[in-house]
């Protein structure tokens, strides 16, 4: 379901067809926000629903994280393959940290997190890496173009849009109605910043009415919904029947059991049991 379509469910559940109580920028904030907690969810679970994997080169034993980066999961050298372990505490870095003697290197490799980076225990290391990690989900966008063309659309102005390059590169976008109606699924393949101009197959216009797709699982986007939904009546200004907010309630727990259950596994009915560290 796409963003757009996601905001006119939203305006029908807190009973607002028409922008009143709440403007389409503090929906699509709630949408956002309800987004951020079903990705936790998401990525809590080792299906690897959101894993992705990038080739990075260490500075001075510094390896920067992807900016989409939410959590690391594993990390080994490009060429040679050779798993690089986490370091389970950073108070322990001195004592396991990489000595030279006159037969090279002692040991393995270990990391640790530093905030936005990695750091290898080991003295100006430099080898390629391949980091497989969970990614950050982008947020969600919907609106009418302020202008398009040919393989291009820009984002309104008046609009929660991100000022990052790049940052919905991969994220598939529809086109509800106006100009190119009918794209269905068609991925940003560039996203400017600073004019928030995406690059995505099509032809576009000020017209085109459109919404991004959340990158997570389509099965989980009724939660988002339920959850922006709770958010909005939440608010204490708002004119919400009690019964109407617990039949959400009611609705949103059972919706995260069965998405818990859903999420267990990537295939169907497939459950074994894996070493996954060292052991003697």
């Amino acid at each position: 379901m796409d963003a757009y379509n996601m905001l006119q469910l939203l305006r029908d559940q807190v009973a607002e067809a028409s922008a009143s109580h709440w403007t389409d920028i503090n929906l699509i904030r709630r949408l956002n926000v309800a987004q951020r907690k079903v990705a936790v969810l998401v990525q809590n679970y080792p299906a690897a629903w959101l894993l992705k994997s990038a080739n990075l080169t260490p500075v001075a034993s510094v390896i920067t994280l992807p900016e989409d980066c939410a959590k690391p999961v594993y990390l080994e050298e490009t060429t040679s393959g050779n798993p690089l372990t986490w370091l389970g505490n950073v108070r322990t870095r001195r004592v396991s940290r990489l000595t030279a003697d006159s037969l090279g290197w002692t040991g393995a490799p270990e990391v640790y997190p530093l905030r936005n980076t990695l750091v290898v225990n080991q003295d100006s290391y430099t080898t390629g890496v391949t980091l497989w990690y969970d990614g950050r989900v982008p947020d969600l966008m919907a609106g009418t173009a302020s202008a398009g063309a040919a393989t291009s659309l820009t984002f309104p102005a008046n609009s929660n849009v991100k000022h990052v390059d790049d940052y919905y590169n991969g994220v598939g976008i529809e086109v509800d109605s106006g100009t190119g109606a009918g794209t269905v699924g068609d991925v940003i393949t560039d996203y400017a910043g600073a004019t928030g101009v995406c690059v995505v197959t099509g032809t576009y216009g000020a017209t085109s009415v459109f919404g991004t797709i959340s990158l997570l699982p389509e099965e989980t986007h009724h939660l988002i919904l339920l959850e922006a939904t709770l958010l909005a009546i939440a608010k204490p200004s708002s004119n919400i029947d009690k019964e109407v907010f617990q039949y959400y309630t009611n609705e949103r727990r059972e919706a995260i059991k069965e998405i818990k259950d859903w999420l267990e596994t990537r295939i169907k009915g497939y459950g074994r049991v894996e070493i996954t560290e060292d052991f003697i």
